[in-house]
């Protein structure tokens, strides 16, 4: 894939867990936190990984899918209660996150963050992160349908005052991919996330990147 971006963007837009934030102990830990609860097998890292991406509902689906609909969706209320509480404890932005996002603001870029993770996990980890390196992150709410929907993109390019096709978004897996597709955005995945490098190339976006540094180049060719 090329290693610099033949067009003219104005706005990257972030995926948060597994792309900015490295969120896997911290999710894995509030899970099996309610599965004990409930008597429920814990689950590995590993396994967590592959079922992230889908929200707080999906990731209780596809963690506990013999579960019924009833007892899941309890589930995923405890977990949002648990982990919304408890999402800064063992969390840190991945390396070379924190200089790649100061690096893209520098050269001009409009930077943003959308997650499927619930409003006020985003809003804590915002504070926490990115106040100074983003203008914004959306999370989850009532008022927007979760990725691979449009919904949040789109708030998201109205706030930068940005037409799609202005606009890249990046992120770590096939949910990601889709939300750029049905918003019309040009597609970045990262190899450092909850995917694994094949699969995501099997994915075919238009950019796959393996570093900060290299995404970093993606936009500043001469940085």
């Amino acid at each position: 894939m090329p290693h610099e971006i033949n067009h003219s963007y104005k706005a990257v837009i972030f995926d948060m867990d597994g792309t900015v934030l490295d969120t896997l102990s911290e999710l894995t830990h509030s899970l099996n936190h309610i599965f004990r609860l409930h008597q429920l097998p814990e689950l590995s890292p590993q396994e967590v990984r592959l079922c992230l991406g889908y929200g707080y509902t999906g990731l209780i689906e596809r963690a506990a899918p013999s579960v019924p609909a009833d007892e899941q969706a309890l589930l995923a209320e405890e977990f949002k209660q648990y982990y919304s509480a408890h999402c800064q404890g063992n969390t840190r932005p991945y390396d070379g996150v924190a200089d790649m996002l100061a690096a893209l603001r520098n050269g001009g870029y409009k930077t943003a963050i959308v997650s499927n993770k619930g409003q006020g996990a985003v809003s804590l980890l915002h504070e926490e992160f990115f106040r100074q390196l983003v203008d914004f992150s959306i999370g989850e709410s009532p008022q927007y349908r979760k990725k691979p929907a449009p919904d949040m993109i789109e708030k998201a390019l109205h706030l930068l005052n940005c037409r799609p096709e202005q606009a890249v978004y990046v992120g770590d897996s096939e949910v990601d991919k889709e939300t750029a597709d049905n918003a019309g955005l040009t597609s970045v995945l990262v190899t450092w996330g909850f995917r694994d490098s094949s699969f995501l190339e099997s994915l075919h976006p238009d950019y796959l990147v393996h570093s900060c540094q290299e995404l970093t180049h993606l936009f500043l060719p001469n940085d």
